[in-house]
């Protein structure tokens, strides 16, 4: 193996691997006490050895030749610390806010960098780790078979910055690999909202599926989010005054953050039917609620998204789409922008600033009235 000098005089190492991973092992030159050239293993940069470290033990082995004392113990001096990503994540996950945020970021390191980094010192992670890494995620499928998505790549490369941010920090880590990590740019903005034809075709589809019907009957007359919808419970219900109380998630993990919403005649009527037999406490959709989910996306698939790429976050239509769907209509049918920011329970206007291009007061009458 090719000899590679180091800054250090003295000091070289070869490239090797070790389990599959590219490698390197330190080496360090110096002449004994009758001049004949010593060449002498250090150890590995996966152990924990650098160029640094050499340099400290050669300059100490050539010190106390001079002083003539007792030449320095290999073992005692090799540096052990080792620090893993799994150890630093333990401390990262403590100083988390509880919420499904943080249990889903958990279950992503798990599934995706617990298994890449296990053995790996993050002091020595170098380019070539991260952009293996990195090659590893684009090589993966989900579980239905497909390669995973941009944004969940962004996720889970965003929970690796977001961890090494904490051990850089709290001084638990000194070698800043963030640089050498790459973010593809993920089209965020979902502007995808289902048309008047395309709520019928919806409808239509879901007619004999009572609790599926009922689901976006709900979603489309009140905007709420999937976790609120399924949040809700009777006592929720204002059956006199067509009212709904909702908790935001996304605001308070724990569903403390609550705002009301209008119900027509005939959404309050379907709840009523509906929760007829149903405890104050008792959550509306209280049978294996989290199937509605993976149902609905199975349908929207199936209506709309024939022939739009899975990254096409502009275009897919998604459960969340009928959230879109909701306050889109409002702005259509000239609901002012501050009255569709509070149904909606958008904390910030520029938020709900882009249903505005689609008000009658958007301009677009101006611009067909102009005379030339």
């Amino acid at each position: 193996m090719k000899r590679i000098n180091t800054r250090y005089s003295g000091v070289f190492y070869r490239e090797t691997k070790t389990k599959n991973r590219i490698d390197k092992t330190y080496y360090i030159r110096y002449k004994d006490l009758n001049n004949k050239d010593i060449e002498q293993k250090v150890g590995k940069q996966s152990e924990g050895i650098d160029t640094h470290y050499c340099n400290r033990y050669r300059n100490e082995i050539i010190m106390k030749q001079r002083l003539g004392e007792e030449l320095p113990n290999l073992a005692k001096n090799k540096r052990s610390t080792k620090v893993l990503l799994d150890d630093i994540k333990e401390k990262y996950f403590e100083n988390r806010k509880e919420g499904r945020s943080k249990q889903s970021d958990l279950a992503s390191f798990k599934k995706h960098l617990e298994p890449f980094f296990k053995d790996l010192n993050l002091e020595f992670v170098s380019k070539e780790d991260i952009r293996s890494l990195q090659k590893n995620l684009k090589e993966k499928v989900n579980p239905r078979g497909e390669p995973l998505s941009t944004k969940t790549i962004h996720n889970i490369l965003t929970i690796l910055k977001s961890i090494t941010n904490f051990a850089l920090k709290e001084e638990l880590l000194k070698n800043d690999y963030r640089k050498y990590i790459e973010m593809d740019s993920v089209r965020n903005k979902r502007e995808r909202y289902l048309k008047e034809e395309e709520i019928k075709i919806l409808f239509d589809y879901l007619k004999d599926d009572k609790k599926l019907y009922l689901f976006s009957k709900i979603a489309l007359t009140t905007g709420a989010r999937l976790a609120s919808i399924l949040f809700i419970s009777k006592k929720d219900i204002d059956f006199s005054n067509n009212l709904i109380t909702l908790y935001d998630f996304k605001k308070d993990q724990d569903g403390r953050v609550s705002y009301t919403a209008f119900l027509t005649d005939e959404l309050s009527s379907l709840l009523k039917d509906w929760t007829i037999n149903h405890e104050l406490n008792e959550k509306v959709f209280n049978k294996n609620p989290t199937t509605i989910q993976k149902q609905m996306r199975i349908i929207i698939n199936d209506l709309f998204n024939k022939g739009i790429d899975q990254d096409d976050r502009k275009n897919r239509a998604v459960v969340h789409t009928l959230r879109h769907t909701f306050a889109s209509h409002l702005a259509i049918n000239g609901t002012p922008i501050f009255t569709i920011q509070k149904l909606i329970n958008h904390s910030d206007i520029n938020m709900t600033m882009r249903y505005a291009k689609l008000s009658p007061e958007s301009g677009k009458d101006a611009i067909l009235n102009l005379k030339f």
